[in-house]
């Protein structure tokens, strides 16, 4: 335990410890609770207890001495009515401190989910423009194909010109380069022999 007193005995107040019980808390917290409260009051201690109630070194049972000798601040107003009036108030209070924390955890949990959503739209929105950008590169790698293919083809047709002409014997496109004008391979107008 972090506050050093594993090995010594702790003192409280039976009354007090007693009162604590019948609320429900277990022996060990409500002892801890009155010792780290200094044996003040039932308020006090039951505050200590909520604000320590998620940590489990506070289970184990210190070793304890009874001193019936520590009394509460005003002795003469804990009778049995004003101290189950007491208890009933701090109950209260610590059932709306659990509703007012839980309300909290509510709404971090709401920011946290809305958080994750717009990362998740945010996600998506890249994937989207990432395959739309890689859609964009596809049909551009296609229509280079589509242009060198078209161009190889143009290079094998003009190719077949001149080995027609060569064996026809007309005039190839270097021999009448100095008379005529060269065929364009995209002219629309111009058949071939």
């Amino acid at each position: 335990m972090s506050d050093g007193t594993e090995n010594a005995a702790i003192e409280v107040n039976h009354g007090l410890l007693k009162e604590l019980e019948d609320m429900g808390f277990s022996m060990a917290r409500a002892a801890w609770a009155l010792h780290h409260s200094g044996n003040s009051s039932l308020e006090a201690a039951v505050n200590w207890i909520i604000d320590h109630e998620n940590e489990s070194q506070f289970e184990n049972m210190p070793l304890v001495e009874f001193n019936i000798e520590i009394e509460s601040p005003n002795p003469s107003d804990d009778t049995a009515e004003t101290s189950h009036a007491r208890a009933k108030e701090l109950s209260e209070q610590a059932r709306k401190l659990r509703e007012e924390q839980e309300t909290k955890r509510e709404r971090e949990r709401e920011k946290e989910r809305i958080r994750a959503g717009k990362e998740l739209m945010e996600t998506k929105r890249i994937a989207e423009e990432n395959e739309r950008k890689r859609n964009i590169a596809l049909r551009k790698a296609e229509k280079d194909e589509e242009k060198k293919a078209r161009e190889k083809i143009m290079l094998k047709v003009n190719a077949d010109k001149l080995e027609r002409k060569r064996r026809l014997g007309l005039p190839t496109e270097t021999e009448s380069a100095s008379t005529s004008n060269p065929v364009s391979p995209l002219d629309p107008k111009v058949h071939i022999l």
